[in-house]
């Protein structure tokens, strides 16, 4: 009701009050004052646990169930189970959008650095971007999405949880599978900038502000994914962290030298603003806009640079046990029949020219035994021949079929495929 959403939205800005510093959503982005609050992370749990945040572990239940007021949830994925630790997923569907189908949507990655590395500064974290997001979400009518990362900051974890946080928006929310984003400010950027390459066949697009990637992740390989995804990399140019903007810089002149070697142009966007580490509310919001509504998810594009990285462990980071599990599907190739008892990762080009799947692995994969090719009629014609070569050898010349095998996943309705052709290695 009415009433009862009031309650909630007055106990988040007590909450607000209490356990977070204040940030005030202004056309120059988010400012930070310190404020007195509740310092032990029992309080600040418990506080924040007062604004309708539910511990959710059945999988049948709906997780998101509040329209129009900022709510949350504890959650983790299955693979992590059996498992102490959980995730806050805070979150706001604004009342515009109840009624409607295919509604954008944008994850946001919290900064915070060494001052989220447990639970209440995480939430601390959360509700000083969560003004700003929600305003965001009511201009745009978007729905967001603000995951805290609860001690594990945005590492070897982050690829894991995206993945998974994005299947369980896709399959509960009104979302358009192929309109949902994933931006982040600070070290959320940061966690962008790492994980990225495992992801861009996930999201439509990238949106880091305020963050550089580590030149020493600026090979080929892990740059090249922005060739199949857009990613814009918002930048103040008097950011105090100077580091961000020169390897900024950096990831600029390399993936122009790509371009070059390719003969293609990126969908790398550097835009580099009077601005200092605090993001520009008005240029953040532009550019949302403009990709959440002209760049969906395109999977079926005609040529990918990728990498199948195929493992199972366990990695443990501040005392906390997450699983680190297999990238091994790329837009429409995948690796198939793949022993994890030895970590893989492989890069790739494959590129459809007519009828003809040209697939270019620098090394084979040693760890599969085959890889699945995805077709659909957007790529080419079903009706003819299709020719596989691997390497620049013939390996398969593929028959029209009176039956085609649709290919789909349930945890993602926007992965839809009318057949496949798999390939031994």
């Amino acid at each position: 009701t009415q009433k009862g959403n009031t309650m909630k939205l007055s106990l988040y800005i007590l909450s607000l009050a209490l356990i977070t510093t204040a940030a005030f959503a202004s056309d120059s982005g988010i400012q930070i004052t310190p404020l007195a609050g509740v310092e032990t992370a029992e309080e600040a749990i418990d506080v924040a646990e007062a604004f309708d945040q539910k511990v959710v572990t059945n999988p049948s239940k709906t997780h998101f169930s509040t329209i129009g007021a900022v709510s949350s949830f504890q959650w983790v994925p299955e693979r992590y189970r059996p498992n102490t630790f959980l995730y806050d997923i805070f979150y706001y569907i604004p009342a515009s959008v109840k009624a409607k189908k295919n509604v954008g949507a944008l994850i946001f990655g919290h900064g915070g650095g060494g001052s989220t590395m447990d639970r209440a500064g995480s939430i601390r974290a959360v509700n000083m971007y969560m003004p700003d997001l929600k305003r965001l979400a009511d201009e745009l009518g978007i729905i967001v999405v603000l995951p805290s990362a609860n001690g594990l900051n945005w590492g070897g974890h982050t690829r894991g949880l995206w993945r998974e946080l994005v299947s369980l928006m896709r399959t509960e929310l009104n979302v358009d599978p192929n309109r949902i984003g994933m931006s982040g400010h600070s070290m959320g950027g940061m966690g962008i900038t790492r994980n990225y390459l495992w992801a861009a066949d996930e999201f439509a697009f990238f949106l880091p502000m305020a963050a550089g990637m580590d030149e020493k992740h600026q090979t080929e390989h892990h740059i090249n994914k922005v060739f199949n995804v857009p990613y814009v990399h918002l930048q103040g140019k008097n950011d105090h962290f100077d580091i961000f903007i020169t390897r900024t810089q950096a990831q600029l002149k390399n993936t122009k030298a790509l371009e070059t070697q390719y003969g293609l142009k990126s969908k790398l966007e550097v835009v580099f603003y009077d601005g200092n580490h605090n993001y520009d509310y008005g240029l953040f919001k532009s550019h949302l806009n403009r990709l959440i509504t002209k760049s969906p998810r395109n999977l079926y594009q005609k040529e990918l640079w990728g990498n199948l990285h195929t493992v199972k462990s366990k990695l443990v980071e501040n005392n906390i046990t997450f699983d680190y599990d297999s990238e091994s599907r790329y837009f429409w190739v995948e690796a198939i029949n793949t022993s994890t008892a030895v970590a893989e990762n492989v890069s790739f080009n494959a590129k459809i020219d007519g009828q003809t799947i040209n697939l270019t692995f620098p090394e084979l994969p040693k760890q599969s035994k085959g890889l699945r090719i995805y077709l659909h009629s957007s790529m080419l014609d079903l009706n003819k021949n299709i020719t596989i070569n691997l390497n620049g050898k013939n390996v398969l010349v593929r028959k029209p079929n009176a039956t085609l095998t649709k290919r789909t996943d349930p945890k993602d309705p926007g992965f839809v495929f009318e057949d496949s052709i798999d390939i031994k290695l």
